[in-house]
């Protein structure tokens, strides 16, 4: 999998994950109100559930400056959607 990671790249795979994030129903977790850090961005070669290769790219959720939880996107090279995992 080939993928460029310089930095305008990696603002629109962080602004893709922010983008899904916001889109998941509120009533699927107790506050929607988190502040949101964009923490890492991997390539997974070989996974027990998720197709890959692909790209993950974790968001890190905050309130009042603690870790809440975080959120995963899993995307393809064509960064269209795979899974996306919620853990709080």
């Amino acid at each position: 999998m080939n993928i460029n990671l310089n930095s305008t790249d990696r603002e629109k795979y962080y602004q893709l994950a922010i983008d899904c994030f916001q889109n998941i129903d509120p009533k699927v977790y107790e506050n929607s109100m988190f502040e949101i850090v964009s923490k890492s961005i991997s390539i997974l070669i070989d996974h027990d559930f998720i197709p890959t290769p692909c790209v993950e790219i974790k968001l890190e959720l905050l309130k009042d400056q603690k870790k809440t939880g975080n959120y995963f996107l899993y995307v393809d090279k064509n960064k269209e959607f795979i899974d996306e995992l919620l853990v709080t």
